[in-house]
């Protein structure tokens, strides 16, 4: 087997508050296998001082400087960037934003289980920091129906956003994703995770890891929490399905209730350790 890579992407505008937190947590991965692109949209905060000095020592990050039309163009030029590095089908992917962050383990840990899965695309357990930087919430999601996914049920209004913090995916199943598709991503300004998640349920199905590999920081100043109004404006104008409230709350509540039994089962098992798998980490 090949040895597999990760490549994370940082899209960020004046992130320096949280930004050292959240270079530290992949300065701290266990496994050594990763490249790190920060792509800038402006910042004059000390962000992209704060992102040099960092990268005195550490070659494997790098800095894309430029304005760009929002967070999701910016995250796609990243990918553009790591395209550029020779990427291979089976390297692993993933977007980190600039106030969020890793545990140490979680590149060692998805490594295993893409391996367990054979998968293309995979989460975890969902985590939430404090502004302070502190473990405070943990969700036990076990199960993301495919249908949901493609349906476009996984959202605020419905059964709940999957936490992009936590979910990986390979470059085989990036570069399936439509042209037409990525134009209307870039253009959103809130909800473009949802509207890739939806996407590559078309091609592939998404598996729950056991464990906890990342988290969102909750601080009070999140893209996401600006404007309910824009996030369901946005949600309403691509699809996604949008049930009356009472519905809503109903339909996430027996989504919970059924996706916490199935963490509980795939906790029973656990995933392969390196000598059964052939896995090496380095």
């Amino acid at each position: 087997m090949k040895d597999r890579r990760f490549f994370v992407v940082t899209p960020v505008l004046n992130g320096a508050k949280y930004m050292g937190q959240t270079l530290a947590s992949i300065d701290a991965q266990t496994f050594p296998g990763w490249t790190h692109y920060v792509v800038d949209g402006g910042s004059s905060d000390g962000t992209v001082e704060l992102v040099q000095a960092s990268m005195k020592d550490e070659p494997r990050r790098h800095l894309i400087q430029g304005r760009d039309r929002g967070l999701y163009d910016a995250l796609f030029k990243g990918f553009e960037a790591i395209e550029a590095e020779g990427l291979r089908d089976d390297d692993i992917c993933l977007w980190l934003n600039a106030d969020d962050m890793l545990a140490p383990w979680a590149f060692a840990t998805m490594l295993l289980a893409f391996e367990h899965y054979q998968a293309d695309w995979v989460t975890a357990q969902r985590g939430q920091w404090d502004a302070e930087g502190r473990l405070v919430l943990l969700r036990p999601f076990g199960w993301y129906p495919r249908w949901c996914l493609r349906k476009g049920w996984f959202n605020e209004r419905c059964l709940g956003p999957i936490q992009q913090e936590s979910t990986f995916f390979t470059a085989r199943l990036l570069r399936r994703l439509p042209q037409e598709a990525i134009a209307a991503i870039r253009a959103l300004h809130i909800v473009g995770d949802f509207f890739l998640w939806r996407q590559f349920a078309q091609f592939a199905p998404l598996h729950a890891a056991p464990t906890l590999i990342g988290g969102f920081r909750l601080h009070g100043a999140n893209l996401s929490m600006g404007s309910v109004e824009r996030n369901m404006a946005e949600l309403r104008a691509i699809g996604a399905f949008l049930p009356p409230a009472g519905l809503g709350r109903a339909l996430r509540f027996l989504y919970l209730v059924l996706a916490t039994l199935m963490a509980g089962a795939k906790a029973r098992h656990a995933l392969s350790p390196p000598e059964e798998t052939g896995l090496t980490i380095r």
